[in-house]
């Protein structure tokens, strides 16, 4: 099982990796250079940030082909299951999605080279990935629960929930 937290955030990683790389070999192959209209760069990404926040707020609702909330709160719970791994072992173990970033490397080395503008396109998935990620976060914290994707091998698109353990001070001992 995979909590679809880390999940998110490790194609996040992945994908800004990608795109940095590309970036890079935009870069060396076409010069580093400042943008000809800072304006409308800065138009272009206002523009992004703006549909990107209006496009979370729709996810985050429970409108019927837009909202995720259904589906987080239609999760199965996983109590009995054994073998939940621990939520604080993301940054160690698996901290990079390999399988999701040489494709998008390959794909935005190739729009790079290919027109720089484009590659602007491919930002749209990885900010999705960082809104759907706060989404999940507010919603593990708002009803104290975490999500969870892979319960069942052959489905790892189905979610499963279980109760966020207790916290812990800082020697380690549980809040009294």
């Amino acid at each position: 099982m995979d909590r679809l937290l880390h999940h998110e955030l490790r194609a996040v990683l992945s994908a800004f990796a990608a795109l940095a790389l590309a970036l890079t070999a935009l870069g060396l192959v076409r010069g580093f250079s400042a943008p000809e209209r800072p304006g409308a760069l800065a138009l272009y990404l206002g523009g992004l940030l703006v549909l990107l926040v209006v496009w979370t707020l729709l996810k985050s609702t429970r409108i019927k082909w837009f909202g995720q909330v259904r589906d987080f709160e239609r999760a199965v719970p996983s109590e009995g299951a054994e073998g939940t791994p621990p939520t604080d072992r993301f940054l160690r173990d698996r901290p990079f999605a390999l399988r999701l970033f040489v494709p998008y490397l390959v794909l935005g080395l190739g729009t790079a080279l290919w027109e720089p503008w484009a590659l602007g396109v491919l930002f749209w998935p990885a900010l999705d990935w960082a809104g759907q990620a706060a989404l999940v976060a507010h919603w593990e914290r708002r009803n104290g629960l975490l999500l969870w994707r892979g319960r069942v091998a052959s489905r790892p698109w189905e979610l499963s929930v279980s109760r966020r353990p207790a916290t812990r001070t800082a020697s380690g001992a549980r809040p009294g």
